[in-house]
């Protein structure tokens, strides 16, 4: 591994960020849950709502394909994982509101009955940074900081390894949407 963390500047377009949003949220939308199967509730710990884009919904194959295009860049340049399946991608809405915010959390879920461990993450930010406060996505135990105004663009992707504690940090005015991306791979040795 290289790097702790890296990112695509602006990846998305403004109009491209703005169809994953419209067209997302007509697929079904629930409170985003805790857990392996998604059974787990604390709603004083993650307060979103979320909907999840499958490989069925035909109408983001590029989505998927760009997101795996981005992964092996960053992947081959940055962490050298074994990653092999990208099996959905979450949209998730963060809203004044109801405080939405996601605290303190890793994305690997280490006893999974599974074959595959979470590998890389990704957050795409879906948003115009002045449509919101708050909602920074924070990254724990990195030793280099990352631009906190560089990540918040509109379209800006960054990656980082499933076990790296992150945070989304509470929205104080408005509503903040990103997708996030998980790759799996052969369980962590």
């Amino acid at each position: 591994m290289r790097g702790e963390w890296c990112y695509y500047e602006k990846y998305f377009s403004k109009e491209q960020c703005e169809f994953i949003i419209n067209e997302g949220l007509k697929l079904p939308g629930q409170k985003a849950n805790l857990g392996i199967n998604g059974d787990g509730t604390n709603n004083d710990y993650r307060k979103s709502n979320v909907h999840f884009i499958k490989k069925e919904h035909t109408q983001f194959d590029w989505l998927f394909s760009e997101m795996w295009k981005m992964a092996i860049q960053a992947n081959d340049d940055w962490f050298g994982f074994h990653i092999s399946r990208l099996d959905f991608i979450q949209l998730a809405e963060y809203d004044f509101s109801y405080e939405g915010e996601y605290k303190k959390h890793h994305d690997v879920f280490w006893i999974n009955g599974s074959n595959y461990h979470r590998k890389l993450t990704a957050v795409v930010q879906l948003s115009d940074p002045n449509d919101y406060d708050g909602g920074d996505l924070k990254l724990y135990n990195q030793n280099e900081t990352i631009n906190t105004e560089k990540i918040r663009q509109q379209g800006t992707t960054i990656f980082f390894p499933s076990f790296i504690e992150h945070q989304a940090e509470k929205v104080t005015k408005g509503k903040r949407y990103s997708l996030a991306v998980w790759w799996d791979g052969p369980h962590w040795a």
